[in-house]
């Protein structure tokens, strides 16, 4: 049975709209974020090797095709803002684009280097990109040859993309660097170990004109191990070293300099260092990169230096520095347990236990023109140990065990000073083929006072105030058996105004000396000895300045004969007299005549028997002619007694040596003055020989006067004193 009919709307004929046309461009949309995320995929994947090449392929055409470079992994990580490269390896081609092109120079593997946290939006913007970190592990370098286009492409900033407005980087980490150049089986320079951290590193304009930054860094600290390297000459090695920019300081630790054969130049300086350690602190590092060294202190542990001068004399450190350092300042600049050997000079010192402090040092023009400065310093203060040098090359040693040296007061102090020869007597004389005095010098104290270094430094002048020397004892030989010496003798008056250099020595006083003279005649078989003993001495204006000469030298000085006679004398010394005129007065006290048969029967063969000196009283006047005087001598039974040569040693006479003395005695010899109540005075005439010093001249003055006092003619008296 058919169902019943019902009735229906119009809308209710009209077909239903499908639901999923309304939402069809929400498939379209997916679908094109879909193929958006898959080209993004496709085009991240593609990204790295994409990198890979281009870097690779700048690198090859910013060389101009002179290197190579092989990336062996590239990540990109855009969640991290990083991209990280692994096994790069840097290397010359084998064929040169050009030769007008700089040789390729360097060969360079980094295992991993990796860029954190770029800031992406600032590259976009063209703005200073901030960068979190850069570090860069694992580095081997090789440098070939010198750079020969190093320094001419500018500063790194201005090497940048022209897009880029400059590089921030907020910390730089490079570790594990080792660098060598040269053959590889025997590099000139080697770096075994080191290392780099920086903070705050703006590449950019800016950058670079903050004076605060140092190599456009806020912070850098460098530490280095095991550098080698050849410099002109000699070689370099430094065990370790550390610098750190915000800790103000410089350290080298183990720093040895040996010369080498190979690259020696003819009278080139050579060095041979060994520094323990090297420590600047309160380096001002801000300032390095306008090429100032400024710091608080330097110190020098331990150092020993072997330093060969060179031919020509170099110039100023300031001007060896210029090149480099613009000024180099310090507060405090300390040595100490130092050791010095200096060569290519005569006089080769070899000094021990240094210690140096100076203050305020300024190595530039201005400082070396300071007058109010030594050597750049405002103040030096230096003690040494035991030293040794040579004078008179090679015939004497100096030394002394310790010195003290202070430029402030201007004070110099030596302890146990030594002068001794280096050969014997007829070793020298032999050797130098004339007389020669044979000295030897132990002084336990010298000291000046009064010092003006700056002056000795600057002009080569010597200023002194004062010198002192204390407990000196002398010893002085000679042989007349050997010719003498040809050339004039420069220990006379005169020669202190021909000084090459000024001499100004206010005050010149020797205490407490002993002096001890020993001399073999030309008929002699055994020596004459003269001593004197506590010897005290002062000389004023010694000076060769034409202000000073204008007043004498005056020289007092006093003491004992044979360490019995007392005797006294001042003399007048007009220096700037070319004549070398000059006069002396003194006197000696009583004593026996015998205490001057050390002296007469080894070299005349003339013995006093007999006979009491109650004074001696004489004046003289000396010049480069000639001796001039009078004596007094006051002297009572005398009586002389000559000796055979024959017998050599043994003083016997003879019955011609007895004959003679009778008649000498009876007839020459007065054996009393003053007798009958008259006083004979003695003339002291003598003639200069040029080849003999001042003091033999006084001592021929002395012998004529006594001698014409005695009785003997003047011309005899003469003629036995020259002889």
């Amino acid at each position: 049975m058919p169902p019943p009919h019902t009735a229906t709307t119009p809308s209710e004929t009209l077909p239903a709209a499908p639901p999923r046309r309304r939402f069809r461009w929400l498939w379209w949309l997916g679908g094109i974020v879909l193929l958006l995320g898959v080209l993004v995929a496709v085009a991240l994947w593609q990204l790295d090797p994409w990198l890979r090449r281009t870097l690779e392929k700048q690198v090859a055409e910013k060389s101009n095709g002179r290197y190579q470079l092989r990336i062996g992994g590239l990540e990109t990580n855009f969640k991290r803002r990083s991209i990280t490269l692994r096994n790069l390896r840097l290397r010359p081609t084998t064929a040169r684009a050009s030769d007008s092109l700089p040789a390729p120079w360097l060969v360079l593997d980094v295992a991993r280097l990796h860029v954190g946290g770029i800031g992406i939006g600032a590259l976009l913007r063209k703005e200073i990109v901030p960068v979190d970190s850069l570090a860069i592990e694992t580095v081997r370098a090789r440098v070939l040859n010198t750079p020969d286009d190093l320094g001419q492409s500018g500063p790194l900033h201005k090497q940048l993309p022209k897009r880029l407005a400059g590089i921030r980087l907020a910390h730089l980490n490079v570790t594990d660097v080792r660098v060598s150049s040269g053959p590889v089986r025997n590099p000139s320079t080697q770096l075994r170990q080191g290392s780099l951290r920086a903070t705050d590193i703006l590449v950019s304009r800016e950058g670079s004109a903050d004076a605060r930054r140092l190599g456009y860094a806020a912070t850098v600290e460098l530490r280095a191990a095991g550098l080698q390297a050849l410099v002109p000459g000699h070689t370099l090695e430094l065990g370790s070293g550390y610098f750190s920019s915000k800790g103000k300081r410089l350290t080298l630790d183990s720093l040895r300099i040996e010369p080498r054969a190979a690259g020696r130049k003819a009278g080139a300086a050579r060095t041979a260092l060994w520094l323990p350690q090297l420590a600047v602190s309160g380096l001002r590092t801000k300032l390095l990169g306008r090429r100032l060294l400024l710091a608080d202190t330097l110190r020098l542990a331990a150092p020993r230096l072997t330093f060969t001068l060179p031919a020509t004399p170099p110039p100023p450190p300031h001007e060896v520095l210029a090149p480099y350092l613009r000024r180099v300042q310090l507060k405090e600049l300390r040595v100490t347990n130092g050791w010095l050997r200096l060569h290519g000079t005569d006089k080769a010192p070899t000094v021990q236990r240094i210690v140096i402090s100076a203050n305020d040092v300024r190595v530039d023009t201005a400082g070396y023109r300071d007058t109010r400065r030594v050597l750049y310093a405002r103040a030096w203060d230096v003690r040494t140990g035991p030293t040794q040098l040579t004078l008179d090359a090679p015939y004497y040693r100096l030394s002394y065990q310790n010195m003290h040296l202070a430029s402030r007061p201007g004070t110099l102090r030596l302890a146990d000073v030594l002068l001794k020869p280096a050969f014997s007597l007829h070793a020298m004389a032999r050797r130098k083929r004339h007389q020669v005095s044979h000295i030897t010098l132990k002084l336990p104290r010298f000291q000046a006072s009064g010092l003006d270094y700056g002056s000795l430094t600057r002009n080569q002048a010597l200023r002194v105030q004062a010198v002192t020397l204390s407990g000196a004892r002398l010893d002085v030989k000679g042989n007349s058996k050997y010719p003498i010496n040809p050339k004039p003798s420069v220990v006379t008056p005169e020669s202190i105004r021909k000084l090459p250099f000024p001499v100004d020595i206010r005050q010149l006083r020797i205490a407490n000396a002993n002096m001890y003279f020993t001399f073999l005649g030309k008929q002699a078989v055994q020596n004459g000895n003269v001593q004197i003993r506590r010897f005290n001495g002062t000389a004023t204006n010694l000076s060769n300045s034409p202000k000073r000469m204008a007043q004498p030298a005056i020289v007092k000085a006093s003491g004992y004969l044979q360490n019995q006679c007392y005797m006294q004398a001042t003399g007048w010394f007009p220096l700037r007299e070319p004549n070398g005129q000059h006069r002396i007065v003194g006197r000696f006290g009583p004593a026996p005549f015998a205490i001057l048969n050390s002296i007469t029967v080894p070299t005349r063969y003339v013995r006093f028997e007999e006979g009491q000196v109650q004074g001696v009283r004489f004046e003289g006047s000396f010049n480069r002619q000639e001796a001039r005087g009078t004596m007094q001598v006051r002297y009572t039974d005398l009586k002389l007694e000559y000796l055979s040569r024959k017998f050599g040693a043994q003083e016997k006479e003879t019955l011609v040596t007895k004959v003679k003395s009778k008649l000498v005695n009876g007839i020459v010899i007065r054996d009393n003055n003053p007798r009958k109540g008259e006083l004979q005075i003695g003339t002291m005439q003598s003639r200069r020989e040029p080849r003999y010093s001042v003091f033999a001249l006084w001592q021929q003055g002395l012998i004529s006067g006594m001698l014409n006092s005695f009785g003997v003619p003047r011309k005899m008296a003469t003629s036995i004193s020259e002889q």
